[in-house]
């Protein structure tokens, strides 16, 4: 007999963004456990998957590129694990908690998916922590990084196979310090991500001596006519801009920054997704220059990250790989090492209990999920737009160390 689990509590909006800043620890646990939600699966059926990614609006193509780099792992598997073959479902997120709550509730209720992953947004991650943590349903979250889902608002049933907001800003913080300037402006979307990065990247900045000269938060998702954020911007007394934008909104933020005569003129250093991959082509020569931080790079020196480049490209000949792509690998190749730990055991707690300490060399570099935070351990990388083969590109400059989220709100 199928078994209904129901929502019993939610997170506002408002409390979302309690969750997401200093206030988060208040959600460390939730009132509304329900038991006895999980029927009884055997392991000659097969595992279902849903993947709730956003596949219209802002983040499509980082929608796209996940799904391809997790069934590209899949399919290097044969499509099974723990000796059960695994079916994909997709639903499309949207862009706000409205259009990816009821999609959410379709893959669990109607579906009956033994496992959930994906979310690009950190506001719609954070909106469904409480669905998720309320139904005792494993999430294996693929991009979105809210810092609270690791530190106030962790629940055993939220892992990411991606990244914090916090990870990729923080260690550029003292690089920049040392080696860009001492006066900054700050610009970013208006929403928890934005938020976030910014934040973390401030805190190790002015610890290192610089100075937030101006701050700036645009329209989100929409950020409509950029030209009076470029020209706030462009009349600032700063030695560098920083910035967090992705998808769709980095492709317009960045077109106005070069078409203002500021690219080549105002250095650019930016959380990486403002210059990866899926927007380099749409970006074009303004993106040359541009300095960023993140966990992976196209020209990334190591063998796994050769190999997996040759067989994307191989896979999807007309894509390039992207930051996405390899998360989506990644989370693919946690879902089967998990699945092969239990067993092919998909009961919630097995499959939470076996997350624990799983580590590999991924084309990040080294992977291990860090039980503390739920999150990854990994390199962060200083990388550089630049052209090759005609074509603007990420290399990495220097590799930052192993960065592991602190697990609470101490460096933002």
């Amino acid at each position: 007999m199928k078994q209904q689990c129901a929502l019993k509590g939610g997170l506002s909006r408002r409390g979302f963004l309690k969750l997401t800043g200093a206030a988060g620890a208040g959600m460390a646990a939730a009132p509304w456990l329900l038991a006895g939600c999980s029927p009884a699966v055997t392991t000659s059926q097969p595992l279902k998957i849903g993947l709730l990614l956003p596949y219209s609006a802002v983040y499509a193509e980082l929608g796209n590129s996940i799904e391809r780099g997790v069934r590209m792992y899949l399919d290097e598997t044969g499509n099974e694990a723990g000796g059960r073959s695994i079916e994909i479902i997709t639903e499309d997120e949207g862009a706000t908690p409205d259009d990816a709550t009821p999609k959410a509730r379709k893959l669990v209720e109607q579906d009956e998916v033994d496992i959930v992953a994906g979310i690009v947004s950190s506001g719609v991650l954070g909106a469904l922590r409480d669905y998720f943590d309320s139904n005792k349903k494993l999430l294996i979250c693929a991009n979105a990084g809210a810092n609270g889902i690791s530190r106030g608002g962790k629940t055993p049933y939220i892992w990411r196979t991606s990244f914090s907001n916090w990870q990729p800003n923080w260690p550029v913080g003292p690089w920049a310090a040392e080696n860009v300037g001492k006066r900054v402006f700050v610009s970013v979307p208006d929403y928890a991500a934005g938020h976030n990065m910014r934040d973390a990247f401030l805190n190790s900045y002015q610890a290192a001596g610089g100075e937030a000269v101006g701050l700036q938060v645009t329209p989100f998702p929409n950020i409509g006519d950029p030209a009076p954020f470029i020209t706030e911007i462009a009349n600032a007394d700063v030695d560098f801009l920083y910035c967090f934008y992705s998808g769709g909104q980095a492709v317009t933020f960045l077109k106005a920054y070069g078409d203002f005569g500021l690219a080549g003129k105002l250095p650019l250093l930016c959380a990486g997704f403002m210059v990866e991959e899926d927007v380099l082509p749409a970006e074009g020569d303004y993106a040359l220059g541009a300095r960023s931080g993140l966990h992976w790079a196209l020209y990334l020196d190591n063998p796994e990250n050769k190999t997996f480049v040759e067989a994307y490209r191989a896979k999807y000949p007309d894509k390039t790989p992207d930051v996405f792509a390899v998360q989506g690998y990644d989370t693919g190749r946690v879902i089967v090492e998990m699945l092969n730990r239990t067993q092919g055991d998909s009961s919630a707690d097995k499959m939470v209990a076996a997350l624990d300490g799983i580590s590999f060399a991924s084309p990040r570099g080294p992977f291990t999920l860090d039980a503390a935070t739920q999150n990854p351990k990994q390199h962060i990388y200083l990388r550089e737009v630049q052209a090759i083969d005609g074509a603007p590109h990420n290399v990495s400059l220097a590799d930052l160390g192993e960065v592991a989220d602190p697990g609470d709100d101490s460096k933002g």
